[in-house]
């Protein structure tokens, strides 16, 4: 099953649920109105709670599936949309002019120039692994922040 086959059906499930709710107003309207013409109460209060509850449940289900329904729908856009975008992108990276300079030149001059010792490497990693290692201290958390 495909995406618009899966899409339909789900539509039409919701519809249904809208029909079951539709209808569950209805009996809970005519309860309600006999209860007015000196129905039993008693019978119809259990009615209207098993009802209510049944419609609950319905309109539970009919949010999952309008949920969905929107996952699909947004799919299929992107979908669509996809190939214009990806064009988009193309035309864009073709008028992007080439870059004649690399900015991190005086980076890789420096390197060049200075290139860090063994030592210095091995006391950065030690460093590093030391802070990693260390217990959280409160200054980590901002538990200090006032609290309005």
């Amino acid at each position: 099953m495909n995406g618009q086959e899966e899409l339909e059906q789900l539509r039409q499930h919701a519809q249904a649920l809208g029909h079951s709710i539709d209808g569950i107003d209805r009996d809970i309207e005519r309860a309600t109105h006999g209860l007015a013409a000196g129905g039993d109460p008693g019978r119809t209060i259990a009615f209207l709670q098993e009802r209510h509850n049944a419609q609950l449940g319905l309109m539970y289900e009919l949010g999952k599936v309008d949920a969905r329904i929107e996952d699909l729908e947004r799919l299929s856009r992107e979908e669509r949309e996809q190939p214009q975008e990806r064009l988009a992108a193309q035309g864009w990276e073709e008028d992007m002019p080439i870059a004649q300079e690399d900015h991190l030149d005086w980076f890789k001059q420096s390197l060049a120039d200075n290139p860090p010792q063994l030592e210095e490497q091995a006391l950065a990693e030690h460093e590093m692994v030391r802070d990693m290692e260390r217990e959280p201290a409160p200054e980590d958390h901002l538990d200090w922040l006032g609290r309005r």
